[in-house]
């Protein structure tokens, strides 16, 4: 059993993916594995799990994490493992040999390689530097929510990364290859604003690949850009170098070695087309309407002369856009013989992919070098729509935050084609198709359980079963998670689970779900965390509502400000998928009827119990202005 911490936190036992989809589950086992052969506390889990605000059943929690934990990591199936997950005094300890884990692979090259260099052996230290960060697969716990003390954690290794970056860098000017580096240096220059170092590279590579002027020219932009934005003079080192290159120091003279005579810059080489979608779901259901109606604006990409097909999908956290949109860009993919291309956005991530970090992946996915990265936002885009113009490439953009995110990635082929999911709408797509999912149907959810647990079991207890189906509200995520549980109880009778997660329904059903590994609340959380802060107040007071259903003057009624404000609220909200409403076709907000999902009502409940909720003063006196402002817009 391997673990990856360098990019996505991945668990591989053999060619098998055991990574927990929980964040939660996830989570714990990161923080775990990072401090690997070391005793991690329980209070330090809760720490990094909850933070300030630790659920009151937070020991129950952990204990039930541990649990599902150890169950995954010692499977029989797996055959022996070295990995043991191993109780101690208030915490907990994974036991396994650090060849188990890639971060103890890159520190140990990047040890050999600082090593070679410092013993003047420039090649062997840059192939050991550039095999320590060809471990890396992205952002160091990328898919991981980091709490307080996972943070530090992620940013230590970024800071290692750097540091095996600047010695492979060093490691390749010893050996002159001063021309292939100008284009990495100018990347990482724009990437790093202020690192004097970075700068001085750049500096001096394009001073030795004779191109004095530019070199002069780029201390100029940083001297401008540190008086500027810090009130300071770049700093002595870099003055010197200005100096040297201004006199033709002969100092600052490439070094002669066959290698450096002989190098050539690196060039584009062509790959084949890209194949980047997640594997389909063999238990996908439901949908047909959804999925029959956007295969067929999907497989008209390219009838226009001048426009692609745009699809997005939004809806709840829950509610299964990313699945739907995996499976409807494998039923089109065949439509699209030029590519396909995935890209996770991490919108609704404290830090939600960039541009121009998105830029980059598409472009290193259609083979592009680094060396010939371009090192602006405007180059990438420029490259990607030249690239793409007169191809049949299908984008698949999951989990978008903004148009300002997304404009950037858009392709420029009038036959390519781009599917969206986020769980909020997206405004300033042109004919864009957006789509609202909604929750599974009962019949649908059942027969996803029965998927898992087997049709006999299930026709045993229809009643359980949908009952189980009601009480998480047909959300697929939390079906699937049932599922699963119930597989692994084969003795477990289906009504007992449902009595067992019932029980707590006066609590906070939420709070009952997390505590068996399924974190929504999290995901409700990182929703309503998006929300202006009175907007968000708003909110959660009507969510408090005794009334279920309201309209508009209720509503209004309820918060103390007047119905011109609550419809703009009800709108953001429903933009954000947290809110529901029904009427007749074409009818304005006033003939609505409204009401929150039981599952984001709960969250509401637990957030007000704390009574931070009820000691906020009433959103509506001074605030009100601004709403009643926008609303007339």
């Amino acid at each position: 059993m391997r673990f990856q911490v360098l990019g996505n936190f991945e668990v591989l036992a053999g060619d098998q993916v055991r990574t927990p989809s929980a964040p939660k589950l996830r989570k714990t086992l990161a923080l775990l594995i990072l401090r690997h052969n070391q005793v991690v506390s329980t209070k330090e889990l809760i720490d990094e799990l909850w933070g300030m605000r630790p659920p009151s059943k937070a020991v129950r929690a952990v204990h039930t994490y541990i649990y599902e934990l150890r169950r995954a990591l010692e499977e029989p199936e797996l055959g022996p493992t070295p990995c043991r997950l191993l109780t101690r005094p208030n915490g907990y300890l994974v036991q396994l040999p650090d060849n188990a884990v890639d971060l103890n692979a890159f520190r140990a090259l990047v040890k050999d390689g600082s090593e070679a260099l410092s013993a003047g052996n420039p090649a062997r230290a840059g192939r050991m530097l550039a095999r320590s960060l060809s471990l890396w697969r992205g952002s160091a716990l990328a898919n991981v929510d980091c709490g307080e003390l996972l943070e530090p954690h992620a940013a230590e290794l970024e800071e290692s990364r750097m540091r095996a970056l600047e010695l492979r860098i060093e490691a390749d000017f010893q050996l002159g290859r001063h021309q292939q580096l100008t284009a990495e240096l100018k990347a990482l220059a724009a990437a790093m604003p202020l690192h004097e170092g970075v700068y001085a590279k750049l500096i001096l590579a394009l001073y030795r690949s004779n191109r004095r002027g530019e070199a002069l020219k780029v201390f100029q932009d940083l001297r401008r850009h540190l008086i500027k934005e810090l009130g300071l003079e770049p700093g002595p080192e870099l003055q010197r170098l200005q100096q040297a290159v201004l006199a033709a120091d002969s100092t600052l003279d490439p070094p002669s070695t066959p290698e450096a005579r002989t190098s050539a810059p690196a060039r584009w080489v062509a790959v084949g087309p890209p194949a980047q979608l997640p594997r389909d779901s063999v238990d996908f259901i439901g949908r047909e309407a959804v999925v029959g109606e956007l295969t067929g604006t999907l497989r008209r990409g390219g009838a226009s002369d001048t426009a692609m097909p745009l699809v997005s999908l939004i809806g709840m956290p829950g509610v299964g856009k990313t699945a739907t949109a995996v499976h409807l860009a494998h039923t089109v993919r065949r439509e699209y013989p030029d590519g396909q291309l995935f890209l996770s956005l991490r919108g609704t991530r404290a830090v939600p992919l960039s541009a121009m970090d998105g830029t980059e992946q598409i472009l290193r996915g259609i083979g592009v070098p680094s060396e010939e990265l371009p090192t602006t936002l405007a180059g990438r885009i420029a490259m990607f729509r030249t690239w793409s113009s007169g191809r049949r490439v299908l984008l698949v953009l999951d989990d978008a935050d903004s148009m300002a995110q997304v404009d950037p990635l858009l392709p420029g082929g009038t036959g390519c084609a781009v599917l969206i999911t986020g769980r909020t709408r997206l405004y300033g797509l042109p004919g864009a198709r957006s789509v609202r999912l909604g929750p599974l149907a009962v019949r649908d959810g059942v027969d996803l359980l029965a998927r898992h647990v087997g049709r006999e079991r299930i026709a045993a207890e229809p009643d359980a079963a949908q009952g189980l189906v009601r009480f998480v509200e047909g959300l697929p995520l939390a079906v699937n998670f049932l599922g699963e549980r119930l597989a692994a109880l084969p003795d477990a009778k289906v009504s007992a689970v449902l009595e067992g997660i019932e029980s707590a329904k006066g609590v906070c059903g939420l709070s009952e779900l997390a505590a068996v590994g399924l974190d929504l609340y999290g995901r409700f959380e990182a929703s309503f965390s998006r929300l202006d802060e009175e907007t968000r107040k708003m909110a959660l007071r009507l969510a408090l509502m005794p009334r279920r259903r309201f309209d508009v003057a209720q509503a209004a009624r309820t918060l103390g400000v007047d119905s011109a404000v609550v419809e703009l609220l009800l709108m953001r909200l429903s933009d954000a998928s947290l809110l529901e409403a029904a009427g007749p076709d074409g009818a304005s907000p006033d003939q609505r009827t409204y009401w929150f999902p039981e599952l984001v009502r709960e969250y509401a409940t637990e957030r007000g119990s704390d009574r931070a909720l009820a000691a906020l003063p009433r959103v509506g006196s001074g605030r009100e202005d601004r709403f009643r402002e926008e609303s007339r817009r």
